[in-house]
């Protein structure tokens, strides 16, 4: 199990051409239960510079899915946007008739739509950022490494070491039983039947299933280690067309240190 000793946040600059977006820090999850959010309140969020309609749902912020992939993603498929917020773990809510009915009258929907997937700021920020950004990987210590496990077949747990991780087929996971490394795509078929493990049949996993089956053995993580993972399994997450981002850049740098 890893440690954190410090949690902040400290900025460095990055300067590129101009460009129409402008990238911003991801923003933290906002608490919950808000007394300042009202079931169906209609509000706006600047995105990437655009403005992009958002309503309350189940007491958080959300944003349209279908408007964000019309504006910032109008360039890439269905399919592609589809595939790429799968594999970063982010589920959509969906809405009902008197709310979509409600982002019909806001224009974020056309009059014709039937149904609307709603997600919240943070996840559109990553899915923007998947596409958009730079997807520089986070900041960490060259000895920095996460305690992951899955549970496919018999499980596994392992350190994931960043440094390792230079791309989708590195072998950057090194096994905390074997001790044999091995790339994420590779390790949620490696298995060890230890006295405790109890059999879950695999589900159509596949090779590019990983980020939905490999998970950080810490269930309630600190907020900026949780980030960090995030930012890492967006790396190397298919597509290699990008838009270039001109403006500044701003890539949060976690001051952690773990032994592995």
């Amino acid at each position: 199990m890893f440690s954190l000793t410090s949690a902040s946040y400290v900025h460095a600059t990055m300067t590129t051409s101009p460009s129409s977006y402008q990238q911003e820090p991801l923003t933290p999850p906002r608490p919950p239960h808000s007394s300042s959010l009202k079931p169906n309140q209609v509000g706006q969020v600047v995105l990437y510079g655009v403005p992009i309609v958002s309503l309350v749902i189940d007491h958080q912020e959300r944003l349209c899915l279908a408007q964000i992939s019309n504006t910032l993603l109008k360039n890439y498929s269905y399919n592609e946007i589809h595939n790429r917020r799968v594999a970063l773990g982010i589920t959509c809510v969906q809405c009902t008739p008197v709310q979509l009915e409600i982002l019909r009258r806001a224009g974020a929907m056309p009059i014709s739509s039937r149904r609307c997937g709603m997600i919240t700021k943070r996840e559109a920020e990553r899915l923007c950022k998947s596409f958009l950004g730079e997807n520089n990987p986070p900041k960490l210590p060259d000895n920095f490494a996460f305690d992951v496990s899955h549970e496919c077949a018999w499980g596994s747990r392992g350190n994931f070491i960043p440094a390792r991780y230079n791309s989708s087929r590195a072998k950057c996971i090194k096994c905390s039983y074997c001790n044999m490394y091995f790339s994420p795509n590779k390790f949620i078929f490696h298995s060890h039947r230890t006295p405790e493990a109890k059999y879950t049949q695999p589900d159509a996993a596949n090779f590019n299933s990983w980020r939905r089956h490999l998970k950080l053995s810490d269930k309630t993580p600190p907020d900026d280690l949780a980030f960090a993972w995030e930012d890492v399994k967006a790396m190397f997450n298919g597509g290699s067309r990008k838009r270039c981002l001109p403006s500044s850049h701003s890539f949060p740098i976690w001051n952690l240190s773990t032994p592995h």
